[in-house]
């Protein structure tokens, strides 16, 4: 619990899902697009449940997806109680959700070669901005944090990962970011609201 000086220090805890069906097939896989995990993803969420066995999290949240919440599932077990977010989703890519990848690089290469331009695909996809999708997080952070010391486990995606580390340690350029591998664990310890990455994609 807090101690008497009124540290409160929260670890946060921050799971990309497996690898999923999406994924396997180079697909572009947002907000709309949910896939199962491959049977590979879920090897992957078996090796992030071995690492993280040691730790007791006193609260689980998880993005309504699919591929998270089975991910989460495999880490936790199905007996401990998960919290289903909305805010936790993946990065809305509009109408290029569901689209190859290699199809989406031929119609729109300067997208995808420059990470900086990326951050306007909204205009031609008519999906998400990256400041819409940082504000969700912000709105689910200010409703997280509480007056103890705990650990907190949310499952989640990469670009969305991505975006919400980028805002917390007050990145102008998320594009500086690479998106955290399939069922990396990314971790950043808050210390009365003030955060320190230690882990990232690891």
């Amino acid at each position: 619990m807090g101690n008497n000086l009124g540290v409160i220090t929260m670890e946060l805890y921050l799971v990309r899902h497996g690898q999923s069906k999406a994924n396997a097939a180079h697909i572009l896989q947002g907000a709309k697009v949910d896939t199962a995990l491959t049977s590979e993803g879920c090897q992957q969420a078996e090796l992030t449940k071995e690492r993280l066995l040691d730790q007791h999290f006193d609260r689980v949240y998880v993005s309504p997806l699919h591929r998270a919440s089975e991910t989460a599932k495999i880490i936790v077990g199905q007996s401990t109680t998960l919290t289903f977010d909305s805010r936790l989703v993946e990065f809305d890519y509009g109408s290029w959700d569901g689209q190859k990848i290699e199809d989406l690089l031929d119609q729109y290469p300067e997208y995808f070669h420059d990470p900086v331009y990326f951050s306007q695909s909204w205009k031609v996809s008519g999906g998400e901005r990256y400041q819409q999708a940082q504000t969700r997080l912000k709105h689910f952070m200010d409703d997280l944090n509480g007056d103890a010391d705990e650990k907190v486990l949310v499952v989640s995606h990469g670009m969305t990962i991505k975006l919400w580390v980028a805002q917390l340690l007050g990145l102008k350029h998320p594009e500086n970011l690479a998106e955290p591998a399939n069922a990396s664990v990314t971790k950043i310890s808050l210390t009365n609201g003030q955060p320190i990455l230690k882990i990232y994609g690891g």
